[in-house]
């Protein structure tokens, strides 16, 4: 399916029809992306050039977001890798309405070894668990030459992130603040939202 002419808008409200997590688990931090923020992403590699005609992995693909805009937007082809069977479940009911061609595979992020032209990940950030997000960035560098990834917004963070990029040839062309809304979703949430600052940072091959 290839909506003609799409609009980011139009990416967003589509992106609102998805079912999402019924049963989120807390130690995969498992954080539905606002739709607003994952059509924001996926458009904005839409308009340089990094979907269209293009293979695309979405790492951590949780209910399937970044894959569905990808694959919407014109994606060549369209791999959604998660550990979690209950998300995948979700992601290839979605897929499977809308008539959504995705190849979506049950395994070990970190584990994972492709080789396509863009990678989307929204992964845990490592507040819960043990594994931090660095590694899961070094698995999406290892993966293709650009590579859109959420993290939390901290200047340190980021500079340091920064250098993990450069450890793998790559460079950060991008790094832009937004807000990630997170409903009401486990016991220890107070507030009916909550939001948190994130960093979305785009890192490439340095072709310099």
């Amino acid at each position: 399916m290839l909506v003609k002419r799409m609009k980011q808008k139009d990416l967003e409200i589509f992106l609102s029809r998805l079912k999402t997590f019924q049963e989120p688990k807390v130690f995969l931090e498992q954080y539905q992306i606002p739709p607003r923020l994952a059509a924001m992403i996926v458009y904005r590699a839409y308009l340089l050039g990094e979907i269209k005609d293009k293979s695309v992995l979405d790492l951590c693909c949780g209910t399937g977001s970044f894959s569905i805009a990808a694959k919407l937007l014109g994606a060549r082809e369209v791999f959604g890798v998660d550990i979690d069977w209950s998300a995948l479940k979700i992601a290839k009911e979605n897929s499977l309405k809308f008539n959504i061609n995705v190849e979506w595979i049950l395994g070990d992020v970190l584990k994972t070894n492709f080789k396509v032209e863009t990678v989307f990940m929204n992964s845990p950030f490592g507040i819960q668990g043990k594994v931090r997000d660095k590694f899961f960035l070094e698995t999406a560098l290892t993966n293709a030459e650009t590579v859109y990834s959420i993290h939390l917004y901290n200047e340190k963070n980021i500079e340091f992130l920064k250098k993990v990029v450069e450890k793998h040839n790559k460079k950060v062309s991008e790094v832009f603040k937004a807000e990630f809304e997170i409903p009401k979703m486990f016991r220890f949430h107070k507030k009916r939202y909550h939001i948190i600052n994130v960093a979305i940072i785009k890192a490439e091959s340095d072709k310099n």
